[in-house]
Order: structure tokens, then sequence, then C-alpha cells
């Protein structure tokens, strides 16, 4: 069964649609609002709109060295909602662009009808029809002569993209927080371990003052000065592991495990491995970090978004065809004696007045485009920070660590020296309270230092864009 006259016209301006014509401004990436390197660092970055060399990935498997750690990475990126939510965020993007990316061709649908109607001439005459009619075609199908169509396609496209970049924002966030937590529950162990030994310390010293009081050797001054002592190395270790456990199940809530199976493994600070990286030049960050891509895809997005603006001012061609069979008798609809038909219907809708609804449409995606190019500049002047607090505050850091372990031996050696003149009766009972707080303090800030160092190398990988 051949239809007729129909396959030339869908041809042609199905041809016409596929090489249609595109109102998209070309897309400039806009400059850098940064220096060109870091403060303190020499090299020339690419800016504008030139081509930004891409730069080497930073994965967590090869900056997180340390074993147990890169376990607790697995568990949370496996379990971790946000990051299910993200992956879903991704899916329904795909699926937008999908639905859009299904306009540019045509919709073919089959079609069955029956129609029965009667027309009545006088009240004598009357005359009865009945009708069945099955066949395909095409409705509303616009033909994109002027990239409407496609500028929405690749708006939706743009969109998707930007929202897989988020995708891999939050993944770089969730394994930031899950090492920045795991650093400070290795601290947090290490506080309470230290508190623990000063609390036994300091109930020996206790002990120790009250017999020399009922001896007649110390004062009962100096027993409330030791019980005091106790006291406050007991606050201080209940608010240790107060802290621990928040921390711990901060920790839980990132790994998303429903039952907590996971075991937390316990170390020393000290056996934290991280790699040591260089930051590179500030351009770098616009390929590695996800958030700064994921803002030129919105940009590029808003830039589409014009050129469909532009295409509503033109007339659209929209094309509605149909061939099939028709019979007055059912059982014959199919057979020799059936009849052809088919329907060619081009529609040509040119805009005339719409109280200037095109106009307001088009200044509002200009302005949006504008909007994504200082979001745009934005998100890489919060990246070129990221990176300088991180910088910053490193050699600070090194440096007061070194004091810190400088000062933590000092006071230890002070301990044990006013230990001795006590026994000689050459220094008074406070002068060795306060050499026992004085190590407590310098060991405990000594842990804290080194938190802050691990933390600070964490915060780099986040920093430069880590996946």
């Amino acid at each position: 069964m051949k239809f007729k006259h129909i396959s030339s016209p869908c041809t042609v301006l199905l041809a016409l649609a596929l090489s249609s014509c595109s109102l998209m401004p070309d897309y400039f990436r806009p400059a850098p609002p940064v220096p060109e390197s870091y403060p303190g660092q020499t090299g020339s970055g690419q800016t504008g709109s030139e081509s930004v060399t891409e730069a080497p990935p930073l994965n967590w498997q090869s900056y997180f060295l340390d074993a147990d750690l890169q376990k607790l990475i697995q568990v949370g990126l496996a379990h971790n909602r946000d990051l299910k939510t993200a992956v879903l965020r991704m899916d329904e993007a795909k699926a937008t662009y999908g639905v859009q990316k299904a306009d540019r061709l045509p919709t073919v649908q089959g079609n069955l009808n029956y129609d029965r109607s009667r027309t009545v001439f006088s009240s004598s005459q009357a005359f009865e029809a009945e009708l069945y009619r099955v066949g395909v075609g095409i409705s509303d199908y616009e033909i994109d002569v002027f990239g409407r169509v496609k500028s929405l396609t690749q708006s939706a496209l743009e969109q998707y993209l930007a929202v897989t970049e988020n995708r891999q924002a939050v993944q770089a966030t969730l394994v930031t927080e899950i090492a920045m937590q795991y650093v400070n529950l290795l601290a947090l162990h290490a506080q309470v371990k230290l508190s623990q030994q000063t609390l036994a310390d300091r109930k020996q010293t206790l002990q120790r003052t009250q017999r020399r009081f009922e001896v007649g050797l110390d004062q009962v001054l100096d027993v409330k000065a030791a019980q005091i002592q106790v006291e406050q190395v007991q606050a201080q270790l209940a608010q240790w592991q107060r802290q621990l456990a928040t921390t711990q199940n901060a920790l839980y809530l990132l790994l998303g495990e429903p039952s907590h199976q996971t075991v937390l493994p316990i170390k020393p600070l000290e056996e934290i491995k991280l790699a040591d990286v260089t930051p590179g030049l500030p351009s770098t960050l616009l390929t590695r970090r996800a958030d700064i891509r994921a803002a030129e895809h919105q940009l590029k997005a808003a830039n589409a978004n014009i050129g469909a603006a532009r295409a509503a001012f033109y007339p659209r061609l929209q094309l509605t065809t149909n061939v099939g069979l028709v019979n007055s008798d059912f059982a014959k609809l199919f057979s020799e004696t059936g009849s052809n038909y088919w329907a060619f219907s081009p529609q040509l809708v040119i805009p005339i007045f719409n109280y200037g609804r095109n106009k307001a449409n088009f200044n509002l995606a200009e302005t949006r485009q504008r909007i994504e190019v200082v979001n745009y500049e934005k998100t890489i002047q919060t990246a070129f920070k990221d990176v300088m607090d991180v910088l910053s505050t490193r050699t600070a850091i090194a440096e007061e660590a070194s004091a810190r372990d400088r000062l933590k031996e000092l006071e230890s050696s002070r301990l044990q020296l006013v230990k001795r003149k006590l026994d000689q009766g050459l220094v008074t009972y406070l002068e060795l309270l306060d050499a026992q707080r004085s190590v407590l303090d310098a060991k405990s800030q000594a842990v804290q230092i080194q938190q802050q160092a691990l933390q600070n190398q964490v915060g780099l990988y986040k920093a430069l864009g880590g996946s």
C-alpha cells in the first residue's frame, strides 16, 4: 500500500528543521576576577577567553593515604543521604534534558477514529453516516527555523551538566567532612586520654597531700588546692567526653549507615598521612573545582535562553500531518477496497501584538545572563579565597606546632625539677600544682595545634577541587 504526495513535503520540512539557524549569542568565558598567582608564588595564569589547560585531577584516594580513613570515606560514598539526593537530582536533570531534546524531532502517533453523525435537512429528511479511520501522523510539530527549540535544548543540556558538577561538589564536600570529623575524633580521644591520665595523677597527688596534712607536713590550704585541681580536671574530662560523643554521632551521620556497624578506628594523630600537593595557579581552579564548572554551565544555559528569547520575535512554523486508511465499514478498512487519505497542514504563527511580552522575556533572559556572569565571577573569587585561607595559615600553624612541642618539653622538664625541689623542701606545694597545670595545658594545646594542622591539609583538598 502506497501513500502519495506526502513524503516530499515532510522530508523538506524535516531537513529544514534539522538545519535551523541559531540566534544564541557567542559564548565567551569571562575573565577570572582574581590575580594570576597566589601571593608568594610566581607564574602566569591564563585569563579571559583563553583556553585553560586541564588541571590534573585531585582524587581522594591519592590524597588521603591512611587506610582506615579511606575505608570510612568509602562507606560514606556508598550510604550518605546527601550524596544519594545529589545523584537523584542528576537523574532528574537528565530526564528533563531528554524531554527537551525530544522536542527537536517530530512525535509520530498512531490513531484509530470512529465518527457517527446525523444531519437533518428537513422534517422528513435526515442523513446518517459513520466512518472508520486509522493512520499515523504528526501533531503541532514546530519546524525550528530560528533555533528556538535548539536553544531551549542547549539550555537544558547545560542545566544537566551543572547538576552533574553539583553532584561532584557534594562528593568533595562529603569526603572533606568525613576526614575533618575523623581528625576531630582522634584529637578528642587524645584529649580524653590525656585528661584521664592527668586525673589519675591528680588523685594520687591529693592522697599524698592528705597524708602529709594528717602528719602536719602540709596545710589545709594545700589540700584544698589539690582538691580543686582534681575537680578541674574532672570537669575538663567530662567536657571532652561530651564533645567526643557528639563528634562520633556526626561522623556516623556522614557515613549514613543505618545500624552504625562501621568501627571507628582510634590511633594517634601523627599516624594520619595526607599527600603533600602544590596549589598550582588560580587558573587551574577553573577546570578542577566542580562548583566553578557548575557555575559556568549555568552561565551557558542563560546564554542559550537568550537565543530562545530572540527566536520568539520571529514567526513559528508548525506542522500537523496525517496519513492512513478510511472506510465506512470497519471490516473493509484494511482490505483492498479501503480508501487512502492524507492531510498536510503547515501553520505559520506570526507575533503581532502581545503587550510587550516577547520584549520583556528577552530583557529577562539578558538580565539573568548577567546575573550568572556575576555568580560565576563570585564563585571564582570564593575558590581563590578558600585556597588563600589554607595557604596563609599553613606556615603559621607549622611554626606554632613547633613552638608548642618545645613548650611541652620545657613544661615537663620544669615539672620534674619542681618535684625534686619539693622533696627537698625548696619550693611550696602550690608551685607543684602550678607546674602540673602548665604541663596539662601545654600537652592539650599541642594536641589542638596538631589537629589544626591536619584540618588545614584536609581543607586544601576541598579548596583545590578534590574529587
